[in-house]
């Protein structure tokens, strides 16, 4: 059985989760100042940083789901489905708790380079986990 062009876009969406998470903890413990949304000058700076360090775990999670769907949906597996709609989940998940932390701590006033990575962050976990759980939705009779 051939794969629905849109699954080969669902495991390119799921190939860019896996890289893109693994590219921002490193940036963020090698070259923070590529990603961190504070600098350490900035009054909240502490509290910034002892939230985000609460990230990694969850990220993992959400990093390994999106690579174990990749193989799964390439050799086009019902557990395949399953792990995309995870990280489907948990990135509107982790999407929704950066931006309601965000607009709490004011992170994207004034719109500054170290806010706007932030804000598209937030914009591409919004946008990608539903648009990734409903092109699974939409082919989920190749997979159940």
């Amino acid at each position: 059985m051939s794969r629905p062009r849109s699954i080969n876009i669902v495991i390119g969406l799921g190939i860019f989760a896996f890289i893109a998470i693994l590219l921002y903890w490193i940036a963020w413990f090698l070259a923070p100042s590529l990603v961190q949304s504070r600098t350490p000058d900035h009054p909240d700076f502490v509290c910034y940083v002892t939230y985000e360090q609460s990230f990694p775990l969850a990220d993992a999670y959400v990093a390994i789901s999106a690579l174990l769907g990749v193989i799964g949906l390439w050799k086009m597996r019902a557990w395949g489905f399953l792990c995309m709609m995870l990280v489907s989940g948990g990135a509107i998940f982790l999407g929704l708790m950066d931006l309601l932390y965000d607009l709490e701590h004011s992170i994207f006033f004034p719109l500054t380079a170290e806010s706007t990575t932030e804000l598209v962050i937030v914009f591409l976990l919004l946008a990608l986990g539903p648009v990734t759980a409903t092109l699974l939705w939409k082919n989920r009779r190749f997979f159940l």
